[in-house]
């Protein structure tokens, strides 16, 4: 059935391949993501390699508005320019993802919160990181003390901004893997009631049909601009949240 086929687009499945005994965690998601990852890496080396063309000043133009909009003004300049790839290759990833598992019959890779937790985990990884080049290991721990505070709540504070920046992280993977995977549940939603309503009389399966596939067609555009959104505000508040921590008082 339909709702079946679009369930299929969130569904993760192993391929159950043991070597020496050994279960692997291959998955069609794991080969989407590695698949995914290949292909960029190959068409950007293409790409970077001409002069000229349409294709070559989108992605001077694309790694401009990260450098510009993204990285420089929550990182400072410095850092800024230093870490404009891993922004360029954060945000087309992403985008690259969300956009692949909307084909017909392909996978969404970032409706699995494995995925978007991994990520979210090299966020955190980013950001300490950065802390500790800024701050020093002393520095990055002072970070999650605020300023004034009376030296009694330090022991209260100091576990609770931990815990906040932890949560953050993981918000931004809750974010990215719910939005990816309520589209397709609400595509699935919409194709069940025509079903629903054909199991009660054909002429109202048919008299449904006609709304519904409207609605789907606007949920499917929605969908467009949400993938977008979602890579961008992902690698947005990566930065943000790294600006935030290194220059922490």
């Amino acid at each position: 059935m339909i709702e079946e086929l679009l369930a299929h687009h969130i569904l993760d499945h192993s391929f159950n391949i043991s070597l020496w005994g050994v279960n692997l965690p291959i998955t069609q998601h794991s080969v989407y993501m590695f698949g995914i990852s290949v292909l960029l890496f190959v068409l950007l080396i293409i790409f970077a390699k001409k002069k000229g063309g349409r294709v070559r000043t989108f992605l001077e133009m694309f790694v401009t508005f990260v450098r510009d909009e993204i990285a420089v003004p929550n990182l400072g300049e410095e850092e800024g320019r230093k870490l404009t790839p891993f922004f360029c290759s954060l945000l087309i990833f992403l985008l690259t993802a969300n956009y692949v598992g909307m084909l017909p019959g392909a996978r969404t890779i970032t409706s699995n919160i494995s995925v978007t937790g991994g990520m979210a985990i090299l966020s955190l990884i980013l950001i300490l990181g950065l802390s500790i080049k800024e701050n020093g290991p002393i520095g990055c721990l002072k970070t999650f003390v605020p300023g004034g505070v009376p030296g009694w709540l330090v022991p209260l504070l100091f576990p609770l901004e931990i815990l906040s920046l932890i949560i953050k992280v993981f918000v931004l993977a809750v974010r990215l893997f719910a939005n990816m995977t309520a589209g397709h549940i609400v595509l699935i939603g919409l194709f069940s009631f025509i079903f629903i309503m054909g199991e009660r009389s054909i002429a109202y399966g048919y008299g449904t049909a006609g709304p519904v596939l409207g609605m789907t067609l606007f949920v499917s555009i929605l969908e467009l601009l949400v993938a977008a959104i979602q890579a961008y505000v992902f690698t947005l508040l990566t930065a943000i949240f790294a600006g935030l921590q290194m220059h922490s008082h």
